[in-house]
């Protein structure tokens, strides 16, 4: 049996952020619950199959209730066997990329299915990058205020893909802004299917999210903010130090130099990171990752940024968040982190606190948007 309040395996730790998502939409508490009842630690073939057998059925539920003209039900259900269809990968190995794009294709159906009955609506787009096209998500707030309206561009971290971090970020719809989820180098669709591997200048891709932003006629231009979350915060203070046009940026974890403060810190994740640069050797990704840093670069932020972290973050450590806050350039930042286990809000991301860490952060992003 698996706890996933309070994980004291990865496999428990893996359903808690499910379990976060799942507030949004991103699955069924009592479903993910029951399954959990009936996985031993350590069983990897028994998480496999229970959450794909899960992940069939809940698609099958969803296309019969489609047919009966059911679409809200149809919906619910679509996007909770897109997170099912993660969950079955999410052990998998770089040996298995094969099977990793079959399920991840999986997934990307179910999430388009939803997105189709979805209102607002949510755009499947494409942004160019030079010689790469990334696909994505352009979603619509839900009763905006009339005008131009902001908009925020959502990058996910390491094995996150747009279909799955649409449950993080659906609450900025809520707030009646646009949300921008692509599928950038080494995540999601670029990754699994076109094989194009992540980058330590990750200000290019992001410079062509913006430009596809600044060219939808609904977006107000002086109103875009960026939230990065888990290796994302590396990837997102690129992005702001190199591009004006964002107005606020948000760590949802942060993070100084990727070689010290995950790879080298976090043992288990370096066949992960080995495989998004393009299944690279433990010594090419760290003489590669040596590319990955702030450093020189943090102070060009001027933006009003904010940085959370948890305190017990196992995957990035909380001393790379101080580093990066230390050197930015920024007039206007803040630094929160968690430290008090009573409370929650502890571990990576935060995923036992979102109830109180998202509020926060988009409050904070309110105030500047």
């Amino acid at each position: 049996m698996l706890d996933f309040l309070r994980p004291t395996h990865p496999y428990g730790s893996h359903v808690l952020r499910l379990v976060a998502e799942a507030q949004q939409g991103g699955g069924d508490l009592f479903d993910i619950a029951r399954l959990c009842q009936n996985i031993e630690p350590d069983d990897r073939k028994g998480w496999e199959r229970a959450w794909l057998n899960l992940a069939e059925a809940t698609e099958a539920a969803a296309r019969r209730a489609l047919e009966a003209g059911h679409k809200q039900t149809a919906m619910q259900n679509f996007f909770h066997a897109n997170q099912y269809y993660r969950m079955s990968d999410v052990l998998l190995t770089g040996a298995e990329m094969a099977k990793k794009t079959q399920r991840f294709l999986k997934s990307q159906e179910n999430f388009r299915a939803a997105a189709q009955i979805h209102k607002p609506p949510i755009e499947l787009v494409t942004v160019r990058c030079g010689n790469e096209e990334y696909e994505g998500y352009f979603c619509h707030p839900e009763n905006p205020q009339p005008g131009p309206w902001p908009a925020v561009f959502f990058l996910g971290g390491a094995d996150a893909f747009a279909e799955e971090i649409f449950f993080s970020g659906r609450q900025v719809l809520a707030r009646g802004w646009a949300l921008l989820l692509v599928d950038t180098p080494g995540r999601g669709s670029s990754h699994y299917v076109k094989g194009i591997p992540t980058r330590p200048d990750y200000e290019v891709p992001s410079r062509a999210c913006i430009d596809y932003l600044i060219s939808r006629p609904e977006v107000d231009p002086k109103r875009i903010g960026v939230i990065g979350i888990s290796m994302a915060g590396y990837y997102a203070p690129r992005a702001a130090a190199f591009d004006s046009r964002i107005k606020a940026l948000v760590c949802w974890s942060g993070c100084y130099s990727l070689l010290d403060d995950l790879y080298i810190f976090c043992k288990h994740l370096q066949p992960t990171v080995q495989r998004l640069l393009g299944g690279v050797s433990d010594a090419e990704a760290r003489e590669q990752l040596k590319s990955f840093t702030m450093e020189g670069i943090a102070q060009q932020i001027t933006c009003p940024t904010l940085i959370t972290h948890g305190s017990e973050d196992r995957l990035m450590s909380v001393e790379g968040a101080k580093r990066l806050f230390a050197e930015l350039g920024s007039a206007d930042k803040t630094l929160k982190i968690y430290d008090d286990p009573s409370q929650g809000g502890t571990i990576h991301c935060s995923h036992d606190y979102w109830a109180h860490n998202l509020p926060f952060m988009l409050d904070w992003l309110e105030e500047r948007l």
